[in-house]
């Protein structure tokens, strides 16, 4: 499972660019896959994302209230995960 999930966000991130290449109408397409790193910590971001969404419903099913300081982290790890992705994009 944890292996499908890795394979899902490398294909995610994985930047393609169209060049042209010899000869009419060809052309090459160039992938730039990101580092291992890159990836397990998007993907760790992504599963605490869920964590806390989770974290989040758990708290209004069982006490009937919003809770800030969950939403809070929610927007933390949605501000890294998009701050990450953005920056790499930037590169």
């Amino acid at each position: 499972m944890y292996g499908y999930f890795k394979a899902l966000v490398r294909r995610a991130l994985t930047k393609e660019t169209a060049t042209h290449a010899e000869g009419p109408r060809r052309f090459r397409v160039l992938e730039e896959a990101p580092s291992d790193g890159f990836v397990l910590i998007v993907a760790l971001m992504v599963v605490f994302f869920a964590g806390l969404i989770f974290l989040e419903i758990v708290h209004m099913v069982w006490m009937g209230t919003w809770n800030d300081v969950i939403f809070n982290g929610i927007m933390l790890v949605v501000g890294t995960i998009v701050g990450a992705v953005w920056g790499k994009a930037a590169q």
